[in-house]
């Protein structure tokens, strides 16, 4: 039995959390050793509840591990655990690594270029989804790839924004793959897929998604990024639980300043207070790495607005100065007919000029 599958059906047993396996490896001294445990042995281990213990005696020697394969196989569902080359190394580093990781998509993507976390507010403001989206896309275009939590809001704008460029984007879930945590976000998932990017999970197929998830997720985020960026967050946000582990584990920290009378921006101006890089614009956070790690061509990130009628060009103009507007909004803007608003609309964003973000807002790409 391969490592990675002795890893996988122990924990698939009840209560055997990341912490938990740990213990019992440093025990017995190999995970391997684990499999070969007596009942005797089992229930002498120290430190590990009586409940795991008989969970072990119950299930250890009756392990059907082609049953578990199966479930994630029939959800096109992969997984390595630390012992394999192809774990992060990155990860390898942080407190708790993860012993298995689920994952779907190009593994491979952690280990190139650099990798920039992005997390804010499940409810920003338009302001925050702006900024989210720009700095996104804009290292993106850079080949920069960007780590988020798929979650609602921040997380969701930044998988967007980079998606968009020609960066890869990596989910980090605190649910497990089977079972998409917020659902509303399962074709986004998708689209991060298809795009070529990465989905991951250290929680096996069947897993019942708790409010422990989440920060405990977060470490993982941190753990396979370069540097942390905090869009919008109040002061006791779960972003910064975020960029707390990143500062352990010798992150640079970045935040994005905000309205002084917001409470989302009062976790942010917290961290610069205390040392985080206030920034402006992506050479804020470009300057704090080598220039060999990513594409330096900002022409890149240019607009292509040549052969737009002068309606088309109207309708730009309004987004770039509000920001984001819904469609009857720049009706009310310009003075054009909505009829004629959605055909354009439409033309801007096959031509990926524009992008249409929550709501039914659009914002400029």
């Amino acid at each position: 039995m391969y490592k990675k599958d002795i890893y996988l059906c122990i924990k698939s047993i009840k209560g055997i959390s990341t912490i938990t396996l740990g213990k019992i490896i440093e025990e017995v001294g190999c995970v391997e050793e684990i499999i070969n445990l007596s009942e005797k042995d089992i229930y002498n281990l120290k430190n590990i509840s009586l409940n795991i213990k008989e969970n072990l005696v119950k299930y250890i020697s009756r392990f059907n591990l082609y049953d578990i394969k199966e479930k994630l196989y029939k959800n096109s569902i992969q997984y390595i655990c630390i012992e394999d080359k192809e774990y992060p190394e990155k990860l390898k580093n942080i407190y708790s690594p993860p012993l298995i990781l689920f994952y779907k998509g190009d593994l491979s993507i952690i280990n190139n270029n650099l990798n920039i976390a992005m997390v804010g507010s499940r409810k920003p403001t338009t302001y925050g989804i702006n900024c989210a989206h720009r700095i996104s896309y804009e290292l993106s275009e850079r080949d920069i790839n960007i780590i988020s939590g798929l979650a609602l809001g921040i997380d969701s704008c930044c998988h967007r924004g980079c998606i968009k460029g020609k960066g890869k984007t990596i989910a980090v879930l605190a649910s497990s793959l089977d079972n998409i945590r917020p659902s509303s976000n399962t074709q986004l998932a998708n689209e991060i897929l298809e795009d070529g990017g990465l989905i991951l999970s250290e929680y096996n197929v069947g897993h019942i998604t708790t409010r422990g998830n989440f920060p405990c997720r977060n470490r993982i985020i941190s753990g396979i990024s370069d540097g942390i960026i905090v869009v919008e967050a109040g002061e006791k946000s779960g972003a910064l639980i975020t960029a707390d582990l990143g500062l352990d584990q010798g992150k640079n920290i970045f935040a994005v300043p905000g309205d002084i009378c917001s409470d989302l921006s009062k976790g942010c101006h917290k961290i610069i207070k205390e040392g985080a890089k206030l920034i402006e614009n992506i050479d804020d956070i470009l300057n704090e790495y080598d220039n060999s790690s990513f594409n330096n061509n900002k022409n890149s990130i240019e607009y292509d607005i040549k052969d737009l009628s002068n309606e088309a060009l109207k309708i730009i103009q309004v987004i770039k100065r509000q920001g984001m507007l819904q469609i009857n909004e720049i009706c009310d803007n310009t003075g054009i007919d909505i009829k004629n608003v959605n055909t354009i609309i439409n033309e801007l964003l096959l031509r990926d000029l524009v992008v249409e973000m929550n709501n039914k807002m659009f914002s400029i790409n």
